[in-house]
């Protein structure tokens, strides 16, 4: 029913998020990494700009294409005079514990992504990140 999908995805609305960027060295494994202490070791460095634990997330919206729900998220902005490079990178829930921290999504760039000196976005599917049918 319509109202059980709202529920989940108010549920990830309500949850503090983060997006914690991951190194090429990392294998995803969706089915075995469910929490932020499965990844951690794969973390980019914090430097260059990024703080560990990853970039808070921001305007995370439900919405509705008729008969479905899915979570939109306001675009994420990497930098200004941001120097690092990543692969992949997790949206999880913010505990505050790693251990607790559930992993919400897993993300593959497909190729590194680098930044030298500068600002990247990335840019959320129009249809949101997370689709609940």
């Amino acid at each position: 029913p319509k109202y059980m999908k709202k529920e989940i995805v108010d549920v990830w609305v309500a949850e503090t998020w983060k997006l914690m960027l991951l190194d090429a060295s990392h294998v995803p494994n969706p089915g075995a990494q469910q929490y932020v202490a499965d990844v951690v070791r794969n973390e980019i460095a914090a430097t260059g700009g990024y703080t560990a634990g990853g970039v808070a997330i921001t305007g995370k919206e439900a919405k509705f294409d008729g008969n479905n729900c899915y979570l939109d998220l306001v675009d994420v902005v990497l930098g200004p005079t941001w120097t690092i490079t990543y692969r992949y990178a997790v949206l999880y829930q913010d505990t505050g514990y790693q251990a607790t921290s559930k992993i919400r999504a897993h993300i593959d760039f497909l190729a590194t992504q680098t930044i030298t000196n500068g600002t990247s976005t990335i840019r959320w599917n129009t249809l949101g990140i997370l689709y609940v049918s």
